[in-house]
């Protein structure tokens, strides 16, 4: 799902930049990189995020997102980053092989997804044994989820419930996760290692 004009604005503002970037960085700190090459973001937007690990990490860098004027920011200044690409991509079909990065990075994502599961299955898919995903999002309890799933919508109404199923099914174990609690929804962060 492509985000408003209004989301665009609050994704694309340098305070929300900075925030993203920072929780990235701290939870990149809790994989061991050593020996890893291969980092995809998906729903890169801009490329910030995707730009600063390119920039600051011994990585090869891939930013996929939906929304073509995203990634038309995103490469504006990406020929200073020889190690840094970005692709429109849907990423419930994602055009790499299977086996092919070392990281995973999905932020602020699943949520816009209504078939976020097929998101999650294609992070399987294309993340390597021993490759990290690295997770940040909305999520809630399970009788809004319910109620939300049963509504015609297109966002994604994920659950802790779900994703822990899914990652036990695919063999992810988790290294991190923390849970801040609001009103409606709550955000959940997470750091698996495919096993």
């Amino acid at each position: 799902m492509k985000l408003s004009r209004i989301e665009k604005r609050v994704m694309n503002s340098p305070r929300h930049i900075q925030r993203v970037i920072n929780r990235a960085k701290s939870l990149l700190c809790l994989a061991n990189l050593e020996g890893k090459r291969d980092f995809l973001e998906l729903g890169c937007g801009n490329g910030a995020t995707s730009k600063h690990i390119a920039s600051n990490y011994n990585l090869n860098v891939t930013g996929v997102d939906l929304d073509p004027e995203q990634i038309e920011l995103a490469q504006r200044n990406v020929k200073e980053l020889p190690n840094c690409r970005f692709l429109i991509g849907d990423a419930t079909q994602l055009p790499f092989q299977d086996n092919h990065f070392d990281i995973v990075l999905s932020f602020g994502v699943m949520h816009h997804i209504s078939n976020w599961v097929d998101v999650l299955r294609e992070i399987a898919r294309v993340l390597k044994a021993e490759g990290y995903f690295i997770y940040w999002d909305l999520v809630y309890p399970g009788i809004i989820a319910k109620v939300g799933k049963s509504l015609q919508h297109s966002y994604g109404m994920t659950t802790t419930h779900e994703l822990s199923l899914f990652t036990e099914a695919h063999n992810f174990s988790v290294l991190h996760a923390s849970r801040s609690k609001s009103l409606i929804f709550d955000y959940y962060e997470a750091v698996y290692r495919k096993n």
